[in-house]
């Protein structure tokens, strides 16, 4: 039985990947965490309490390991101090990057992005800043960290906007939510831009395929699918049995009305986003991905039997999208 470490484990990823692993009842598991996120979760699993970016990650250190999965990692000179400590500690390093790696300033953004993609640059001030500006930055910092290592057996998965059960962003919530109960509502561009999506437990299984993995590359790409906001809706709007008046919102009207992108109209940016290739890991890990339809219909089941379609507004992220009174003034505009 592998012995496997897990930074993190009890919030969104590292939750649905612990339940997974669990199921399998292959692994001899062992969480290190700060205990504070859902610290009731999995009490048959041991635990290293602790803060990762403090000395107290050298209890890990003491032990040895099969694998260690790093879910929880943004700044690099903790992890470059870390990886330094467990040479000839660990067997491999599974290690929860981010589609935010690459440059689409400096990249060519027509087509699907491989992961020779160009990344971001970083400086010496970057690798310590602890504004979301610099989280790319950070974790291409992060990556190379690990990429220069010698004799670190590392694998790098760089997934894009996770999706599925436990997420607490209510980004991709926000449009069911609204689906649910409303008959017309504002959506950007007609619906039609692209965003590269990785199912939850699509991600949970990639990384469990990645501890015993034999021929592979060191990065790869962990999305499942690129899709539209319209599709979610449509399928959503089809499992509920509803139709719809979408009120098509331009980007020149969004400009003109300084609505903003991302939180007032969440998963909003002008153009495709972030739209990955994912064929190498396809190939080396002869995976199935999830569909639309399939994320669609669990998300569909636990937003009603989890969070009972409770108020997207209760949350932090749903208190910044745009204002029901907001909406209606712009889409008397719109018709």
């Amino acid at each position: 039985m592998k012995k496997v470490l897990i930074i993190g484990g009890t919030q969104f990823v590292g939750r649905n990947l612990v339940e997974q692993l669990l199921l399998t009842n292959q692994y001899d598991l062992t969480l290190f965490n700060r205990g504070k996120t859902n610290p009731d979760l999995f009490p048959e699993v041991k635990r290293i309490v602790g803060d990762r970016n403090t000395t107290d990650l050298d209890k890990v250190a003491e032990q040895n390991w099969d694998c260690i999965i790093d879910i929880s990692c943004y700044y690099p000179n903790p992890l470059e101090d870390f990886v330094q400590k467990i040479k000839g500690k660990v067997g491999r390093y599974i290690f929860v990057s981010t589609a935010s790696v690459y440059d689409l300033e400096t990249g060519n953004k027509d087509g699907y992005m491989t992961e020779d993609f160009p990344r971001c640059s970083y400086n010496e001030a970057d690798r310590v800043d602890e504004t979301m500006q610099t989280y790319g930055k950070r974790k291409v910092a992060c990556e190379d960290v690990l990429l220069n290592q010698d004799g670190l057996d590392a694998i790098i998965l760089r997934p894009a906007l996770i999706v599925g059960h436990y997420d607490y962003t209510d980004r991709l919530y926000y449009w069911f939510y609204k689906t649910k109960t409303q008959d017309s509502f504002i959506i950007p561009n007609e619906g039609k831009n692209l965003i590269s999506y990785t199912d939850v437990l699509d991600f949970s299984k990639m990384m469990m395929q990645a501890i015993d993995i034999e021929t592979r590359h060191q990065v790869y790409n962990a999305n499942s699918y690129n899709a539209s906001l319209g599709e979610f809706v449509h399928l959503t709007a089809k499992y509920l049995n509803k139709d719809l008046n979408l009120v098509n919102a331009s980007p020149a009207f969004i400009e003109e009305h300084h609505i903003a992108m991302w939180t007032e109209l969440p998963l909003w940016v002008e153009g495709n986003f972030f739209t990955k290739d994912n064929s190498r890991l396809q190939k080396d890990f002869g995976f199935t991905f999830s569909t639309i339809e399939e994320t669609t219909q669990r998300l569909m089941d636990y937003y009603g039997n989890h969070l009972k379609w409770r108020d997207v507004r209760e949350s932090k992220y749903g208190q910044l999208s745009m204002t029901s009174e907001r909406e209606a003034e712009l889409m008397k505009l719109l018709v």
